[in-house]
């Protein structure tokens, strides 16, 4: 079990890179917790993930077309692999 204090290391972790990428460009007019329902979800990922770069970029490319839509999120995968990686070395220290 992860202990409470890894989990708002983590959860920290990865608001500040997805706010930083911001793949929608919403946060110079929407408020800061835009990315919240998602971060919530990208730090349950890291979990199930175990670390894998490929597997967790494929989520979050997942994640943010559910949540927004092709027509609004177009973003290419590979920029979600760079963001997975980010997120991996922010939160697992690899």
């Amino acid at each position: 079990m992860i202990s409470l204090g890894i989990e708002v290391i983590i959860i920290n972790s990865v608001k500040a890179i997805i706010d930083d990428w911001d793949p929608i460009d919403l946060l110079y007019h929407a408020p800061d917790d835009e990315y919240n329902m998602e971060i919530a979800e990208i730090e349950q990922m890291v979990k199930s993930t175990g670390g894998d770069v490929r597997l967790l970029a494929s989520e979050i490319y997942d994640l943010f077309l559910r949540s927004f839509g092709e027509v609004t999120f177009k973003t290419p995968y590979s920029e979600c692999v760079s963001v997975a990686k980010k997120i991996i070395e922010g939160t697992m220290g690899r």
